[in-house]
Order: C-alpha cells, then sequence, then structure tokens
C-alpha cells in the first residue's frame, strides 16, 4: 500500500514544493536509497541482468563491505564453476583473517572498520591467477560478531564488550610475545579478567595464543579464535577454480556503462566503492543526529562497497530515457525489498563513484 501510493505522487503534476534542509539532514544521502521504477508512460525497453546471481548477504554494523563484496563477486565465480552451491557460502571471517590488513591501531580495530578491495585481492592474490579456498559460512558463521547497532548505524566496538575483549587480549598477548619470546601469563583466569568466555571460547584462545609469534595481525588472530579447526580441513573446504582479479580505472560515464554491459553479458558482476554522505554533529553531546543543531551539522563522504549485477534502460513515451544500474548491496534482503530490487540512477550513482576518488572497477578473471 505504501509504495503504491509512493508511485501515485511520483506521477502527480509537479507541484511547489520546497525540500528543507531539515528534511534533507534527517536523510542519509546515499545513490542506491531511491525508488525510482517505470513510471507513467515510461517502460523498460533494455535490460540485461547477470544469470548467476550473487549470494545476498548482511554486513551488519561493522565497516566491512569491501570484504563482503570481494567475498560475493568470488561466490559468483565459484557458483559459475559448479564447485559450489548457495548452501556453501564461503567464509567472509576467513576471508578477513587471510586479508590482514596490518594496519590501524588498536582503538581503529582494523579490519573490521574499514579497508578497500585493492587490499583484499594483495592479500588473496598478489595480482597473480591462483586457486583459493576458504571455510564454509555454515561453520564460520559472520554472526559470531554481528554487533547491533547504536540509532545512528555507528560502528563500536564498546557495544560488543567479547569483541572487545579478543581485541584487547591480541594487543596485549602480542606485545608480551615480541619481548619474551612467549606468553607466560595466557592461562584461562588471565582471559577471564577480560570477559567471561565460554570453555570451548577459552580453548581456542589458548590455540591461539601459542601461535602469537606468527600472526601478524588482529584479523587473522580473530580467525584463529573464531573459526574452529575443523572448518579449516581441506575435505570441509569450499575450493575455487583457479582466477585471479583485474580493476580498471574508469572515468568516463560511457566506458563505464560499455565495460558494465559487457561483464554482464558474460555473467559477471563488477565491485565499486562510492561515497555514501554520512551526518555527524561537531557538538559531542548530542546523542541523535536529528536533535543536531543546525549550525553543527556536517557530512563526510564515507566510502561504501558493493556490487552491480545488471542495466536496464527505461523510456516514455517521447523517447525521454535514463540509464539504471542493479545495486547489490551487503545490507541484508530488506535493502532489496525497499529499493525496487536495488535499481538505481546511472546519474547519481556514476556521480557517488566519482566523488570518492579511486574510480576503479573490479571484476574476476576466471
Amino acid at each position: 500500500m505504501i509504495r503504491k501510493f509512493i508511485i501515485l505522487l511520483l506521477t502527480l503534476p509537479v507541484l511547489a514544493f520546497e525540500i528543507t534542509e531539515d528534511m534533507r539532514w534527517k536523510e542519509y544521502e546515499h545513490a542506491a536509497y531511491q525508488y525510482l521504477p517505470p513510471m507513467g508512460s515510461e517502460k523498460v525497453v533494455k535490460q540485461i541482468d547477470v544469470k548467476t546471481n550473487p549470494i545476498v548477504r548482511d554486513q551488519d554494523g561493522f565497516g566491512t563491505c569491501y570484504l563482503f563484496a570481494m567475498t560475493s563477486l568470488m561466490d559468483q565465480s565459484c557458483l559459475k564453476s559448479g564447485n559450489c552451491t548457495k548452501d556453501d557460502q564461503i567464509s567472509v571471517l576467513d576471508v578477513l583473517g587471510k586479508t590482514q590488513l596490518k594496519s590501524g591501531t588498536q582503538s581503529e580495530f582494523l579490519g573490521l572498520n574499514g579497508g578497500n578491495l585493492t587490499q583484499v585481492i594483495d592479500a588473496l592474490t598478489k595480482g597473480e591467477k591462483v586457486s583459493l579456498k576458504f571455510a564454509k559460512e555454515e561453520c564460520a558463521p559472520y554472526q559470531q560478531i554481528e554487533n547491533y547497532n547504536n540509532p545512528d548505524n555507528d560502528f563500536r566496538i564498546v557495544d560488543y564488550p567479547q569483541l572487545l575483549a579478543i581485541n584487547e587480549i591480541y594487543h596485549q598477548v602480542k606485545d608480551n610475545s615480541l619481548k619474551d619470546g612467549v606468553c607466560n601469563k595466557c592461562t584461562e583466569d588471565f582471559f577471564k579478567d577480560f570477559f567471561p568466555f565460554s570453555s570451548e571460547m577459552l580453548d581456542s584462545l589458548s590455540r591461539a595464543a601459542t601461535k602469537i609469534t606468527s600472526i601478524n595481525a588482529f584479523e587473522e588472530f580473530l580467525n584463529e579464535v573464531l573459526i574452529p579447526q575443523k572448518c579449516k580441513e581441506d575435505k570441509t573446504q569450499i575450493k575455487l577454480a583457479p582466477m585471479g582479479f583485474k580493476q580498471e580505472r574508469i572515468t568516463e560515464v560511457d566506458k563505464f556503462r560499455e565495460k558494465m554491459i559487457d561483464l554482464f553479458e558474460k555473467d559477471k558482476s563488477a565491485a565499486i566503492s562510492s561515497c555514501t554522505w554520512t551526518r555527524y554533529c561537531d557538538d559531542p553531546s548530542v546523542k541523535y543526529m536529528e536533535m543536531c543543531p543546525k549550525e553543527q551539522r556536517q557530512r563526510y563522504c564515507g566510502g561504501h562497497a558493493y556490487l552491480l549485477s545488471g542495466f536496464r534502460q527505461i523510456c516514455d513515451n517521447g523517447k525521454n530515457c535514463r540509464n539504471q544500474y542493479r545495486v547489490h548491496n551487503s545490507w541484508g534482503k530488506n535493502f532489496d525489498v525497499f529499493n525496487d530490487s536495488g535499481w538505481v540512477n546511472e546519474d547519481s550513482l556514476f556521480k557517488a563513484y566519482k566523488d570518492l576518488g579511486n574510480q576503479l572497477v573490479t571484476y574476476t578473471e576466471d
């Protein structure tokens, strides 16, 4: 009913209606938040979709969109090769552990609070065509670390005390091992000082601590703690056919469109990054963004990675046309339900892509 009402409003004659700054402030300015299906006399005159649809995933409140985009590309390649099914998804946690950004401070929380597509490619393939294998999502689920967000959707590790404890343990154990070569204080009582871990988790922490000298990043430590040994056995893992990744810098909209159509016709999705204009308030005492005083309101470009998996052209009776791409996001199934199955106008999407600055299109080479 709501959707029909929106469509009715969009088909009515344009009336004098002012979009106020307060109205703009209450909405996130994201190119993918649109509902612009064919309206009035408009019809879809051309449509190209990938045949092998990427698996719908949900990154929750973490800054892991770059991991989800790359994992979805690998999922799609695996499905196409017949090496896996939609029930055998690649574990995002395992991809995280093998990415090892090796940058940032303890407070920045490394790979769970941001990264980029190129970092994943460099870590996994080093620019070559390789055979990769990962634990299955069912065996090593991402849900283990899901962060139930505060009302502003900001990632705050303090909202997830067990994960915060693992982070603090990693840094203390790593510092101790660098001095002594081993962690002499890594007992159950030591771990329990950080959080009341289960006995199974205590065993995992103890095992991970014994390997600390060969662990180079928090993501790898988290991999050791959260992914059971049985998930790492060769017979239980997902094995991908030899593959690589290619990145092209495309800065012109016509060439961008040509590349997308070419990829979709070959049953390949493309990963891109664009600006999400995120709100913040210069007044730290403000808890909810809607309450931020006008003079304290700010926006910044927060990078967001996702896949494109389709192209369509919509024209009206007067042959006025607009192009759209289908966004495959890592925001769960509700994104498709409330955003016209992910269809986004080319002009707004390409502007957000250009605003970010890197203009890289990433896809697989099978």
